[in-house]
C-alpha cells in the first residue's frame, strides 16, 4: 500500500483532504437531501434528482461518498430484492405451484406479462406462473399473451399441441 502510494505520489502518507478536492457539491443542502433520500431512493436516483436541483457535479461516486461520511448505509437495493421475492411469492400462492399454460409443475418461473422495460408493473397482477419451457416459448414470441385475459386461450392451445404430441408419438 505504501509503495503503490509513494510510486503514485512520490511520499507515503495520505494527502490531507484528498478526497475534497473530488467533491464539489455543497455540503449543507447535499448531505441533507441525501439522508432524507438514502432510505427511499437508490444512488443513481439520487444523483438524478440533484442534477435537477441544478448540481450539475453531482455523480455516483460523490453521492456513495457523502452517503458514507454521514454513517448511512445502502439498504434499499436489499429491501427491493427482499419485495420482488416476496411479490413472487404472492403470484405463485394465487396463481397455483404449477405452470398456468401447461399444468407443469416441477420447476416454475415467474414471468411479467408486460415487460418491465416497456414500463410493466412488479405487482401480482402482471406475474404469472409458468414453467421454463412455456417461459421460453413466450420470452422468444412464439407465445403472445399481452393481458390476462389471453391465458385461457393460450391454454387450450398449449394442451391442444401437447396432446396431439402424445398421441402422435404412439
Amino acid at each position: 500500500m505504501h509503495a503503490a502510494r509513494v510510486y503514485r505520489h512520490g511520499y507515503p502518507e495520505l494527502k490531507k483532504d484528498a478526497y475534497a478536492s473530488k467533491e464539489k457539491l455543497p455540503h449543507d443542502i447535499v448531505d441533507e437531501f441525501i439522508l432524507d433520500n438514502c432510505r427511499t431512493l437508490e444512488d443513481e436516483y439520487i444523483v438524478e434528482k440533484l442534477k435537477e436541483m441544478g448540481f450539475a457535479g453531482a455523480n455516483r461516486w460523490n453521492v456513495g461518498y457523502r452517503r458514507r461520511k454521514l454513517g448511512q448505509r445502502k439498504y434499499l437495493r436489499g429491501e427491493i430484492q427482499k419485495h420482488r421475492a416476496w411479490v413472487r411469492v404472492q403470484a405463485i400462492k394465487k396463481y397455483g405451484k404449477g405452470c398456468e399454460l401447461c399444468s407443469f409443475h416441477f420447476a416454475i418461473d415467474v414471468h411479467h406479462i408486460i415487460p418491465r422495460y416497456e414500463g410493466g408493473a412488479h405487482d401480482i397482477d402482471n406475474l404469472m406462473v409458468l414453467c421454463p419451457n412455456c417461459h421460453a416459448l413466450i420470452t422468444r414470441c412464439s407465445l403472445i399473451i399481452a393481458s390476462r385475459k389471453d391465458i385461457p386461450n393460450t391454454r387450450k392451445k398449449i394442451r391442444a399441441r401437447i396432446k396431439n404430441l402424445y398421441f402422435d408419438l404412439w
